[in-house]
């Protein structure tokens, strides 16, 4: 599982930054604020994301993306449960991966691979059979709202 320790701190930011939000970076060992899961996995209130450096990168994606989806009003009542709808749930899944290409070092590629190894369930058996065959209301939803 590729964490925030194997990456550059600093495009992570960046990526983050160019949405409006930031990347808060919590101690080893401490509590994630926000964190749905629990740690190591990454939490979101209003538009911060906070993560460890054991944190998944794909956790880190994911959680951004939950308030990159969010219309500005909404995303300043989001903490912890950021998710409204399956639909908004599978436009987050669809913009993590895509955005896995913007971290050098990364590519969506891995972000599916370790979507994979963390849990997720997709109907096709795979975020990335997921991804190529079967996101087609996923990437429409995100289009319809000037997204991708």
């Amino acid at each position: 599982m590729l964490t925030l320790a194997d990456i550059a701190l600093d495009d992570a930011r960046a990526l983050l930054a160019r949405h409006g939000l930031a990347l808060e970076l919590v101690p080893p060992g401490a509590t994630i604020p926000g964190s749905y899961w629990g740690e190591p996995e990454a939490g979101v209130i209003a538009g911060k994301v906070y993560a460890r450096l054991d944190t998944p990168v794909h956790s880190l994606l994911h959680e951004a993306c939950h308030l990159i989806v969010a219309p500005p009003q909404k995303r300043l009542q989001i903490h912890t449960d950021a998710s409204e709808s399956q639909s908004e749930e599978d436009a987050t899944c669809y913009l993590q991966i895509v955005l896995g290409d913007v971290l050098p070092g990364v590519g969506r590629m891995r972000v599916m691979a370790d979507m994979d190894a963390w849990g997720y369930t997709f109907r096709l058996g795979s975020a990335r059979a997921w991804f190529e065959r079967d996101a087609e209301d996923a990437r429409a939803w995100l289009q319809a709202r000037d997204l991708l």
